[in-house]
């Protein structure tokens, strides 16, 4: 039996989703709508950052309508993370995009600040929480998911919250 240390897949697991968020950082706004699904990253880096991903979705039948998942296990609508996490969103129920409603936490891996992440539908997309954020700073953002077929786009208003 081949078995492979669980060091070595969280290793090559997050050196693949750091060069997709780097290559998202550069990629011109018409590269998004033929992003491809990533796999969802291992919950810690080689230097003890989380990756959180949050999995967005929308169902008009269900109330509510909204849902949303994270992992590692956190509350996914008041998301706490910490400085040099990473947060990725995924929404498979149509092309999407989260924007920052005032002040962003994210940057890219050149260092500017994320106010906006979008993807197509399946895609999984995101950034870095900025080391300049303060414990205790929340920040609101909303969720725009363009549901096929539909001309007007859904929209939510989750938050963030940072720790230590």
């Amino acid at each position: 039996m081949f078995i492979i240390p669980l060091r070595r897949v969280a290793l090559l697991l997050s050196s693949l989703a750091l060069l997709a968020l780097s290559a998202r950082a550069t990629a011109p706004e018409d590269a998004l709508a033929t992003a491809t699904p990533t796999p969802t990253p291992l919950a810690s880096d080689p230097k003890g950052h989380t990756t959180h991903t949050i999995t967005i979705s929308y169902d008009a039948t269900a109330n509510p309508q909204w849902s949303y998942a994270i992992s590692p296990a956190n509350d996914a609508k008041k998301a706490r993370v910490k400085r040099h996490d990473t947060i990725v969103w995924r929404c498979d129920n149509g092309s999407w995009k989260v924007f920052f409603k005032g002040p962003t936490p994210l940057a890219n891996p050149a260092g500017q600040e994320l106010t906006e992440v979008s993807a197509a539908s399946g895609a999984t997309a995101g950034g870095e929480v900025d080391e300049k954020v303060k414990k205790g700073d929340e920040y609101i953002y909303g969720v725009s998911v363009l549901l096929p077929g539909a001309s007007e786009p859904v929209i939510d208003d989750p938050r963030i919250y940072i720790e230590n």
